[in-house]
């Protein structure tokens, strides 16, 4: 673990299969926790979409209101995505959650629950990757020495959630946890690669989100900021028409927890890189001083952040004060009561060839968009494009077919496709992409037609005026964004 003497945020498997009274707690109180007012309360600050006329929910709900003191890119929600702020608003979101937790755990035990993390593989890494109790109806458990078979809090089809009309309805997940075939084995591979790239980050914005582009040496960065393997696994649990892939309701689906709590836990180790094992603190040049300045709405500034104190803590959605927590003040990360175990990072694995798309307008809803490599005189099919899939990514978003948003009419956004782990895989080697073909198809998410099917956009309707292009990787020159042992040659 990085700091001893704390609870250790475990992942799901291990908790299951090793810690067998700690898991039983766990789902105990997350259906506890389901069952109770709090749920919409919590989960409904993601996206400001909470049970309608709640007395509870004291934060300004107010669309104009929250756009403003969310300052999210002119987006009606409290959740901080494409910006600066993204995975440090998330870190007291799910500690709150955490809390909660603890406020309806039940059982005779009251030490602290620590929440777990999903880390989705594609082969064992030391652990079994069975993950289909998470889907099961029921699940059998011990709780307080009694094994007992409960509702499964896991499951999605035993949770509700509340749209943005205000409408009652039970979550839906349409995507995988186990991939099936080879293109879903290269999807959870590069993103995992994407995750260990991130760690080598030297600075906050870089490892965050910043839409790739460093200002400081004017192009795009050679890794993917922690946002896009994070949308990507949105995703790949969502799926068409998924909870997970609108970014409103996603944190009614529990699995959006525990895929955040392992968001948390890439920060958590980059920080401890970072701040000398927590002895020092995150100053410029790691991190901007505007930003250390800027505020996570709606989160209290009132009390103690790090507190432990489930029953008598300021959440989020009891926050009528109009004064919010700054970034500053919750990055003392050895003050949490909870801690992680290292990771091991990996070596640095730059994929040697992307396709990366500048300047391109805000997809209208949440987008996959697959790029395909194809031999020439090769014709591209329904039927064959599975086999041709040499990489993807995902803009993780809302459905601006039925929502109106001012952002979608002028924001552009830039993104980065590696496929260079398929290219690998076909024995591709970069001098003989002149025999290939390459473009790129984005898959909807949220917008089905009246049959039912959700749209495809080609390259030209992704891209529009923006710019997208091939780009090989000189292998002498590494990028300065990297930890300093990997140097220029």
């Amino acid at each position: 673990m990085l700091v001893p003497d704390k609870c250790i945020r475990r992942n799901i498997l291990d908790l299951k299969e090793n810690y067998p009274d700690d898991f039983g707690r766990f789902i105990v109180a997350l259906r506890n926790l389901q069952l109770s007012d709090d749920w919409p309360r919590i989960c409904g600050i993601h996206g400001n979409t909470f049970k309608p006329d709640d007395a509870g929910v004291k934060c300004p709900t107010d669309p104009d209101i929250v756009e403003k003191i969310g300052n999210t890119t002119d987006e009606p929600f409290y959740c901080a995505h494409s910006e600066t702020k993204f995975i440090a608003w998330h870190t007291p979101y799910i500690y709150q959650f955490e809390l909660l937790l603890n406020k309806h755990d039940t059982s005779g035990d009251k030490t602290h629950i620590a929440l777990p993390y999903l880390w989705l593989v594609s082969a064992v890494d030391g652990y079994s990757n069975d993950y289909s109790f998470v889907n099961d109806p029921h699940i059998t458990i011990t709780h307080d020495g009694t094994q007992r078979t409960m509702e499964n809090p896991l499951c999605a089809d035993n949770v509700y959630y509340y749209s943005e009309k205000g409408e009652k309805k039970i979550v839906t997940r349409n995507g995988f946890l186990q991939p099936t075939d080879e293109s879903e084995v290269l999807k959870l591979d590069t993103t995992n690669k994407e995750l260990n790239n991130v760690l080598y980050s030297l600075r906050y914005k870089t490892f965050s989100s910043n839409n790739l582009f460093d200002k400081v040496l004017h192009k795009l960065i050679d890794f993917n900021p922690l946002e896009i393997p994070h949308n990507n696994l949105h995703d790949i649990i969502g799926g068409k028409g998924g909870v997970m892939s609108e970014v409103s309701i996603s944190a009614y689906d529990p699995l959006f927890w525990l895929h955040h709590c392992n968001m948390d836990r890439f920060f958590y180790n980059w920080m401890y890189t970072n701040t000398n094992g927590f002895k020092k603190e995150l100053a410029a040049p790691r991190i901007p001083t505007e930003t250390l300045e800027g505020t996570l709405a709606p989160f209290s500034p009132n009390g103690d952040p790090y507190s432990s104190n489930a029953q008598d803590y300021p959440y989020g959605f009891e926050n009528d004060t109009m004064t919010f927590l700054k970034i500053k003040d919750m990055l003392n990360f050895n003050n949490y009561p909870y801690t992680y175990e290292k990771i091991e990072i990996g070596p640095y694995q730059r994929p040697e060839v992307t396709i990366e798309i500048t300047g391109m307008p805000i997809p209208m809803e949440t987008t996959h968009i697959e790029a395909f490599l194809v031999p020439k005189g090769t014709t591209l099919t329904d039927e064959n494009k599975k086999d041709h899939i040499a990489g993807s990514v995902t803009w993780f978003g809302i459905n601006r077919y039925l929502k109106h948003c001012k952002r979608c009419q002028r924001a552009r956004t830039n993104l980065k496709i590696d496929i260079d782990e398929f290219m690998k895989k076909r024995g591709i080697l970069p001098s003989g992409l002149e025999d290939y073909e390459w473009k790129i198809e984005g898959k909807g998410r949220l917008h089905p037609d009246d049959a039912g099917d959700y749209k495809t956009y080609p390259q030209e309707d992704l891209v529009c005026d923006g710019a997208i292009h091939l780009h090989i990787h000189s292998p002498d020159l590494l990028d300065e964004c990297c930890l300093p042992f990997l140097k220029r040659r």
